[in-house]
């Protein structure tokens, strides 16, 4: 018989059955000490760490050199006293003396701006004294007499007048010169000079100028500016009536001639023009110099 035929065993008292499975006691955990702690930050939960923030870059500081150039550029002496200054700022930042060089540097900043103000300042005055200076000087222009005021009451320089147009102009005759007065007016311009020992009707008996001790001097020794145009007419005509009565031996009123002369008038004056000429003319012919006859 094999084995296969074999009935099984079944064991005194009914076949066996499974012990019921017992459950697993764990002891409880005990941690390891050499574990690493996780980081815990305030209450919050551990997590992934929080990188640090990165380091801010402190700025170098400064030397001034800049300021020193703008003192140069403002008014040179302030860069002079600024330049010092930052030569020390930069020994110092070379050095590693941080606090030294932004000593020194911030002095330098002051020369700085005390050159800008000094400069900005300095603008503004000169700005002023110009506009200042300006109206002046307009004010002076306009108080001035015209160049063509007389101080004598002659016609202005550029009205018309008479007199050949090859003539010599009035202002350029000379004592003893001796001209026609054939077709001339009030206004003479030029006339024709002739030798005195031909027949002629006007001669230029004297030239003189403004005597100094005619006039007033001032406080400081100098001389007066015009004496104004009634002055001038006045002296001029005293002082050739005065020669006319010398070189004639009578009164003009009975000499039975017409004098009249030239004098400076404002603008002449502040040329340093003192001139006075002299002239005579008669309503018949003359012949020979004034004094000869």
């Amino acid at each position: 018989m094999s084995n296969h035929d074999l009935p099984p065993l079944v064991p005194p008292g009914g076949p066996a059955t499974t012990p019921p499975q017992q459950h697993e006691t764990r002891s409880p955990h005990v941690p390891d000490p050499y574990a690493p702690l996780p980081l815990r930050t305030g209450n919050r939960v551990p997590g992934p760490a929080t990188p640090l923030p990165a380091l801010r870059h402190v700025a170098e500081p400064s030397t001034g050199a800049g300021w020193t150039v703008v003192a140069l550029l403002s008014w040179w002496p302030f860069g002079i006293a600024a330049y010092p200054h930052t030569q020390r700022a930069t020994a110092a930042l070379a050095a590693g003396d941080r606090g030294q060089a932004t000593t020194e540097g911030a002095k330098a900043r002051r020369v700085g701006i005390a050159a800008l103000v000094f400069a900005i300042v300095l603008a503004c005055a000169t700005l002023v004294a110009t506009m200042v200076g300006l109206f002046a000087l307009a004010f002076w222009a306009e108080s001035q007499p015209d160049k063509t005021e007389s101080g004598t009451s002659y016609a202005a320089d550029d009205g018309a007048g008479s007199g050949p147009a090859d003539g010599t102009s009035v202002w350029e005759l000379r004592e003893g010169d001796c001209y026609l007065t054939d077709d001339l007016t009030d206004v003479v311009r030029t006339v024709a000079v002739v030798p005195c020992d031909e027949p002629h009707g006007g001669e230029v008996y004297d030239i003189t100028y403004v005597a100094d001790k005619a006039l007033t001097k001032n406080e400081d020794g100098s001389y007066p500016d015009y004496p104004g145009d009634a002055w001038m007419a006045d002296y001029a005509d005293e002082v050739c009536r005065a020669e006319l009565e010398d070189q004639t031996a009578a009164p003009v009123e009975r000499s039975g001639l017409h004098h009249w002369h030239m004098a400076p008038d404002a603008w002449d004056w502040r040329g340093m023009d003192r001139r006075i000429a002299c002239l005579v003319e008669s309503d018949t012919a003359l012949t020979g110099r004034l004094g000869s006859r």
